[in-house]
């Protein structure tokens, strides 16, 4: 076969590791698939301008790597190449625990050196092709045409399969849900939510002025009795909710749970807004609550959560009966969302490496949770197994705010319970720690033995901590 390797090759190793390099990374986005045959000895070193030697070697180390298999008489061909491989391959051992604080305060996906390279390879990809579309385009507002092709195939893939033009391309899921909260509020109307939301809900109640109205949760997220009886005694206009690995609680809702509260916002035609932005993680991913009402729901996801934060890629699909008031808000916010990132998100769902980098964080959150369980034994807290939080319960004796400035002076960052509370009159001796911060499982395991030698420890008296 044809492939392009030499803008892959790094300089400065041996030429025959460069090669072996840049097959595993062709192989990693994609270019070189399972099964596929590789170009012959002679071949690849008439390409490069090296030595047949210097190929056979090269070829003989990915095999090593367990990349490639040759096959006498046959050829070289590219091995099934596992996740187990893939999640060493993206990771980095960075054993610094001096030089910067370790975070664990920021719900952030894991992101490697190796997200850099595939998005610095998706670019030049696309600078080789025709990027007039995306530099002098200034409508569609909802999006170019085959950026909201790849969107509906993305979606199709979260098990929310929806018609092409009930898409709106944005700016990340921040985005989306302030259109669709300011598609549908107007000022002193009631939102009802979880009774602990994620920080952004609260600061778009205050920017819009309408009202933020908490309903009790379990482990299964938000009762359906609590949300029936709220409705009962007030006019809901909105339900704006996560139901995926809810933030900072960790709360998932199962089948059962999205189908109940699905009929009460039926019965009293309160529309859904739901934030999906961790519902990917999920590896067998339950259908999201707004598949079970698609005419009253708008629902929102990003690739911000689940592939890297600078990522600021945003789906959303809007009932038809307010699409149009969706699409002038967004022309009035920024006119219309961002086409080279969406150009980016395209490729990687095209060729297959949306998915892989995705199940390299489903994979990772879960050993980083298992991890958490050992190091955090006989402390409790709340989370998901596939999850980037843990909600920590404070034994007796420490205060949130008394963990989170020793944990600060012992460089390690966590955040206090305060920016979720919708009534702030509630106070809580709980704290959130994310997980995906610190690409460097060492640091993460670092951070989270600090954090457990304070809490088995007296806290410091408080003079200590100003």
């Amino acid at each position: 076969m044809t492939i392009n390797l030499k803008h892959l090759i790094k300089s400065g190793i041996p030429k025959y590791l460069a090669i072996s390099d840049a097959i595993e990374t062709a192989i990693y986005c994609g270019d070189l698939l399972a099964g596929a045959r590789l170009p012959t000895h002679r071949e690849l070193a008439d390409q490069l301008n090296v030595s047949v030697q210097t190929v056979s070697n090269a070829y003989a180390h990915a095999e090593k790597k367990g990349l490639v298999n040759a096959w006498v008489g046959s050829g070289t061909f590219v091995s099934n190449y596992q996740i187990e491989k893939e999640a060493e391959f993206m990771l980095i051992e960075d054993r610094d625990t001096e030089a910067r604080p370790i975070d664990l305060s920021i719900a952030h996906p894991v992101c490697t050196t190796q997200h850099k390279q595939l998005f610095n390879n998706a670019l030049m990809k696309i600078a080789q092709s025709d990027t007039n579309v995306l530099i002098r385009e200034a409508r569609s507002i909802q999006g170019q045409k085959h950026h909201i092709e790849a969107a509906a195939e993305w979606l199709g893939i979260q098990k929310i399969p929806v018609e092409r033009d009930r898409i709106v391309l944005c700016n990340g899921a921040s985005q989306g849900l302030m259109l669709a909260l300011a598609t549908v509020t107007r000022q002193g109307d009631l939102v009802a939510c979880e009774d602990l939301v994620d920080h952004g809900l609260i600061a778009r109640s205050r920017i819009l002025n309408f009202k933020l109205c908490g309903l009790p949760t379990d482990r299964e997220g938000i009762i359906p009795e609590a949300f029936e009886m709220a409705c009962q005694q007030n006019t809901i206009k909105a339900l704006c909710c996560t139901p995926s690995m809810s933030n900072p609680t960790s709360s998932h809702m199962s089948l059962e749970r999205r189908q109940s509260i699905a009929d009460v916002a039926r019965r009293y035609n309160v529309l859904i807004i739901e934030d999906d932005v961790y519902g990917a993680l999920e590896p067998d991913r339950v259908p999201p609550l707004s598949s079970f009402l698609p005419d009253q729901a708008f629902y929102v996801t990003s690739l911000t959560k689940t592939v890297a934060p600078g990522l600021r890629v945003g789906f959303m699909v809007v009932p038809k009966h307010l699409l149009q008031h969706t699409i002038s808000r967004m022309a009035a916010y920024s006119w219309m969302a961002t086409p080279i990132l969406f150009e980016v998100a395209a490729l990687w769902i095209k060729d297959g490496t949306l998915k892989r980098l995705i199940e390299f964080e489903q994979k990772e959150f879960a050993i980083r949770q298992r991890l958490a369980k050992e190091l955090l034994a006989g402390f409790e807290y709340d989370c998901h197994p596939n999850g980037m939080h843990l909600w920590l319960s404070l034994p007796e004796g420490w205060g949130a705010d008394e963990l989170v400035a020793t944990a600060q002076k012992a460089n390690v960052l966590i955040t206090g319970y305060q920016p979720f509370i919708v009534d702030q009159g509630l106070r809580l001796n709980r704290v959130r720690i994310s997980l995906g911060v610190e690409s460097s499982r060492y640091r993460f395991k670092y951070g989270l033995k600090l954090l457990a030698d304070m809490l088995n420890s007296v806290p410091p008296p408080t003079h200590f901590l100003l």
